[in-house]
């Protein structure tokens, strides 16, 4: 059975909305993994707990701590996430193997707290 997401994004500057916000997306998806844990500083690259979905289309991602996250195969320097940040990825095509389609590297010198969704088919 597939399931539904439903994102609404606000985005306000000086306590009014920023022209184009609220963005509300509904998606439908055949495959959702939720996820939390905690990962230890060091060790390099290792694949997001979303290996049974093959095509990541949603990808919803919060740290403690800062990041590297690397999406669809990425081999460069990947996307810095500063501790406490938001990486949110929606209608996208992540399909460069479910073990590389999201993958993420904790060099801050302390264990990460990771929670996050991803989504697709």
């Amino acid at each position: 059975m597939a399931d539904i997401l439903d994102v609404t994004v606000i985005i306000k500057r000086n306590g009014r909305d920023v022209t184009g916000f609220p963005y509300q997306k509904r998606m439908v998806v055949d495959e959702l993994q939720q996820f939390s844990y905690e990962k230890a500083t060091g060790g390099g690259y290792e694949t997001l707990p979303t290996t049974q979905i093959a095509t990541l289309q949603a990808l919803a991602l919060v740290a403690d701590q800062a990041l590297t996250i690397r999406l669809d195969g990425q081999s460069d320097a990947g996307i810095v996430l500063s501790a406490g940040g938001l990486l949110l990825v929606l209608d996208a095509t992540l399909d460069a193997s479910s073990t590389t389609n999201a993958t993420l590297d904790n060099s801050s010198g302390s264990p990460a707290n990771i929670t996050g969704l991803g989504a697709g088919t």
